[in-house]
């Protein structure tokens, strides 16, 4: 069993570059957040000193029981006396005969010996105001880097769309069209971006109209052919030259059915049916003996897709397992694994030349298998159809069997 594997996770280059926008800002609140605590605590530890400080001179001269003494050390200070301290005051220090309290922007002090008592309190409001230099100087950072982060944003926006072009060219929208930027480099990258796929979309209209107008054009000249060979009395030569005209009108067939594979899902006619119907559907448009084929179908569940052309896929996986066995029947059977429901076509067979992936294009055959018929398109056509369903396609090979198994991942 195949382990998971996770693909490791790239963020795009937009997202970088908000996150870190996103940290840049981070970081400047928190220099700008801490700054201020730090400047904030440190003038509060000044005014604490301060207040102590005066706190103690009036305390040694209530002792000496010289009030006027200490009204002029308040007047000086801009301390006021007050009757008692606030209800909702903060004590930093509450000594025997010292308090010092805070009370918003209020400091203060109360003071008591021998039953003398004296409270003041002064407003530090604008001791205690923080420097509008260093933070005008972090917030114009701020404007700069969100300056920047704009400018930067708006050159690489350029890039973004046609990011978006190149997602559409993926899906198989060729008739896509970008706006021209006003900037110069950007505006002759949009413009060579818009020409490629005007000549790409150019190209593959001419390719459909040729393929289609041959493939149908072939179709009448070998129906003729075929009728004017059954008119021909018994020959040696008739049986070689009909199994020409029957080779010429199967490539026909495969080649109308790569190219209609190539317009996209809006070619489907899905409905829901069982896996034993898309099984017989498939064996009963081919020539296979009964005894050719195992069938082990134990593993019952329904399928929602278009059964006339998954039908072409599994008779073209039994088809290649026909062609090229070496020995044994060939087996078609269903299992249910952790990825959902599987149908599976195994035969024996020789080791591929090439890796699987190189089979998925149009005409390519192993030269050993050159004698056998066939035209490289089976494979294609399998993966076309496969790929508009979004159903899965495994191939593995081991002892000496190779397995084809398509996945219907459950809902």
């Amino acid at each position: 069993m195949n382990k998971t594997q996770f693909k490791p996770f790239y963020p795009s280059l937009f997202t970088l570059i908000y996150i870190l926008f996103f940290v840049s800002l981070c970081c400047m609140v928190f220099v700008l957040y801490y700054s201020n605590k730090i400047i904030l605590e440190a003038k509060q530890d000044k005014v604490l000193t301060q207040t102590f400080s005066l706190a103690q001179q009036s305390m040694f001269e209530l002792m000496g029981a010289d009030t006027a003494r200490i009204d002029s050390l308040l007047s000086q200070t801009g301390f006021s006396p007050i009757k008692q301290i606030p209800p909702k005051a903060k004590i930093f220090q509450n000594l025997d005969n010292i308090k010092i309290f805070q009370e918003r922007q209020y400091y203060g002090f109360a003071i008591e010996y021998l039953g003398n008592r004296y409270i003041a309190k002064k407003d530090f409001s604008q001791e205690l105001s923080l420097n509008l230099s260093v933070n005008l100087w972090i917030i114009l950072n701020f404007l700069i880097l969100s300056v920047a982060f704009t400018i930067l944003l708006a050159t690489l926006h350029p890039i973004k769309i046609l990011h978006f072009g190149l997602k559409e060219l993926i899906k198989g929208n060729y008739n896509v069209k970008i706006p021209i930027p006003k900037e110069p480099r950007w505006a002759l990258l949009a413009q060579t971006f818009n020409q490629v796929t005007q000549k790409i979309a150019k190209l593959l209209h001419t390719r459909k109209l040729v393929l289609r107008n041959i493939g149908h054009e072939l179709k009448t000249p070998i129906a003729k052919a075929k009728l004017a060979l059954e008119l021909l009395p018994p020959n040696p030569q008739k049986e070689s030259l009909k199994a020409s005209i029957e080779s010429l009108n199967l490539l026909t067939d495969k080649i109308l059915t790569f190219e209609k594979i190539q317009e996209g899902d809006e070619l489907l006619t899905k409905e829901t049916f069982g896996v034993e119907r898309l099984v017989l559907e498939a064996l009963s448009s081919m020539l296979i003996a009964q005894e050719e084929v195992k069938l082990d179908l134990k593993e019952h569940f329904n399928i929602f897709g278009d059964l006339t052309f998954l039908s072409i896929a599994l008779k073209n996986l039994i088809e290649n397992a026909k062609k090229y066995k070496t020995q044994g029947q060939i087996e078609i059977f269903t299992t249910k694994e952790k990825e959902g429901f599987c149908l599976s076509v195994k035969n024996f067979g020789d080791k591929l030349e090439r890796k699987i992936e190189d089979y998925f294009e149009a005409f390519i055959r192993d030269k050993k298998h050159e004698l056998i018929s066939g035209y490289g398109l089976g494979l294609g056509i399998v993966q076309g159809i496969l790929e508009l369903h979004k159903f899965p396609l495994i191939y593995s090979y081991a002892q000496n069997q190779h397995c084809f198994k398509i996945i219907f991942k459950e809902d």
